[in-house]
């Protein structure tokens, strides 16, 4: 009997994985590094302006993470619906965006800036850092807002080493440039800005070549949508990711108001301590999620309930391992990070309560980004809001109300975010029909019976069985019995071709076929090299027969190549 099993997409999810969670490590390493060198070279004060300004520093990302998050959500939609051409519009209409508001932030930045600072901080010593500091973070808008470009879609393209490389080049270029203008020039908060913004724009350079190197499946043009609804599209795709940044900045602005008024900037700098560790534990929390996020947009353009449950679990195993690996390391090594902040007190316990809120925050955040692709923005964006605002606010209030431990906020607030999934995802489920309990799934496909997944080695054997279970299908939903056998025929001639081509490499295929009222086809995804057998340059030696008797047979046949995987996409009917 031919069943999916986790093979094929366990390999692609994690050769994407490692890459993702590095890149997030090296993109935090910024807030990590102009944490520890302030502290070692300017002093608390110092440290506690760099906080003032994370909010920011964040509200570019809010501006960034909307717009490419949107636009690369709906591209991968479309690419699972085999719609290239939309997908490379919202490409170019995020080129298009991103710059138009960078410019704008820049502009309203420089002019609000000296208010801004006297809002943040009323310490005339602390302030003026703010003014220097956020002063060149305004400036450097624009790479800082582009950035999330190469992010997004080089991962939707596969490539997801040079997703690493990139965030290496800022987050090294960053340390290095820190202690240059710290140690070296000394230049304070200004150059800590500087450096940032320097590391960015190679980061940002490299990204761009990366995206536009062959293989692609985008082109640099700028482009702007012209329908209303696509707009709505992008906004409601977008807004779980430019929500989280937005949340995260007010969080910031409480936390540290709140920690002000129990101990002034001596337990503000603790915080920032806390949070910087907390940041590097995104690459866990965020960069397991997240290296599963390109595939499960276009799972969710092919309506393929059962890939996509295959990647949740992944994510929530790889994730555990992870995070308890994370957090033990944490607690471990706190005196080590006490004494790179330079600080005066103890971070045993403030370390073991944020590594015991890394195993709820994992769940939540594999649910947000699940849900952010799917089609339910609006919970994702719920619990984003209670995630990261609405529980550690009371959290915190319960914390000083009843005496405990401040830092309890971390776990509580992860942990009252999970339960409030439990009971809004039971509300939901039992509104609609054919939905799944906790995943909101729409089950009804699956459940007619017109939809066939399975996972295939390369062996000649179960080949044959394949195509023989394929021109069933075919039969069973009305084709004609001569135009399913040559359907059988040209499939194992593919297949084998495709394992021959790879030599010595294992080929796993990944295998859906679907008869939808407007559509019958078949969707073949495989590893192994890059190869395309409709455009290939031996297209007319006789090892391509099948390939050239498919093409006569169905309507549509095409290749490429989307989150490091080859897909032929071939269409019956429809």
């Amino acid at each position: 009997m031919l069943t999916q099993n986790e093979s094929f997409l366990k390999s692609t999810y994690r050769k994407a994985l490692i890459p993702c969670m590095l890149s997030i490590l090296a993109g935090y390493l910024n807030i990590l590094a102009d944490g520890i060198l302030v502290g070692q070279y300017i002093g608390i004060k110092g440290l506690a302006a760099i906080n003032f300004c994370v909010p920011l520093y964040l509200l570019l990302c809010v501006i960034g993470s909307f717009w490419v998050s949107g636009t690369a959500i709906s591209a991968s939609e479309e690419i699972g619906k085999n719609n290239m051409e939309k997908a490379q519009l919202y490409y170019g209409t995020c080129l298009s965006v991103c710059v138009i508001s960078s410019f704008v932030a820049t502009i309203i930045g420089i002019l609000t800036l000296p208010s801004v600072a006297s809002t943040l901080s009323a310490d005339e010593e602390i302030r003026s850092m703010i003014q220097s500091y956020a002063g060149v973070t305004f400036v450097g808008a624009l790479p800082k807002i582009l950035i999330y470009i190469p992010f997004w879609y080089l991962r939707l393209e596969g490539k997801n080493k040079s997703v690493t490389i990139m965030m290496v080049i800022m987050g090294a270029g960053n340390v290095v440039l820190d202690f240059f203008f710290l140690n070296g020039l000394k230049m304070g908060v200004f150059g800590v800005a500087l450096a940032s913004v320097i590391a960015t724009v190679a980061a940002d350079i490299f990204g761009f070549i990366r995206i536009h190197t062959t293989p692609t499946n985008f082109k640099l043009r700028f482009a702007f949508l012209n329908v209303w609804e696509e707009w709505k599209k992008i906004c409601s795709s977008g807004s779980p990711a430019a929500l989280n940044n937005l949340f995260q900045t007010v969080r910031i602005m409480v936390v540290n108001a709140f920690m002000n008024s129990l101990g002034g900037s001596e337990i503000v700098a603790t915080f920032t301590a806390v949070n910087g560790i907390a940041a590097f534990a995104e690459a866990v929390t965020v960069g397991v999620p997240n290296a599963g996020t390109a595939m499960l947009g276009v799972f969710h353009g092919e309506h393929d309930n059962e890939s996509s449950k295959i990647i949740l679990h992944r994510e929530w195993w790889d994730g555990f391992i992870c995070a308890v690996g994370f957090g033990a390391i944490t607690i471990l090594c706190a005196d080590l990070i006490r004494d790179a902040y330079a600080l005066g007190v103890s971070l045993s316990f403030p370390m073991i309560c944020l590594a015991v809120s890394l195993i709820p925050g994992l769940w939540n955040s594999i649910l947000i980004s699940f849900y952010s692709v799917s089609e339910h923005p609006v919970l994702s964006n719920h619990l984003i809001f209670c995630r990261v605002l609405f529980f550690a606010v009371v959290s915190l209030l319960l914390c000083r109300n009843f005496n405990m431990n401040i830092w309890l906020f971390l776990p509580l607030s992860e942990t009252f975010t999970l339960m409030f999934w439990i009971f809004a995802s039971a509300i939901i489920s039992k509104k609609k029909e054919n939905m799944t309990r906790f995943l909101l799934m729409d089950t009804t496909l699956q459940k007619s019976g017109r939809v066939i997944n399975f996972t295939l080695p390369n062996s000649l054997e179960k080949i044959c069985n394949a195509s023989e279970r394929i021109s069933d299908f075919c039969n069973e939903n009305g084709m004609d019995k001569k135009e399913y056998m040559k359907i059988r025929l040209s499939m194992e001639e593919l297949m084998t071709l495709i394992t021959k081509v790879n030599g010595e490499t294992s080929v796993t295929f990944d295998i859906r076929v679907f008869a939808l009222p407007e559509v019958i086809g078949i969707r073949i995804r495989y590893n192994g090299e890059a190869f395309d057998p409709v455009h290939s340059e031996r297209h007319e030696a006789d090892e391509f027969m099948g390939i050239r008797m498919i093409e006569k047979i169905v309507k549509k046949i095409v290749y490429h190549k989307v989150f490091g995987a080859n897909t032929l996409l071939i269409l019956i009917r429809g």
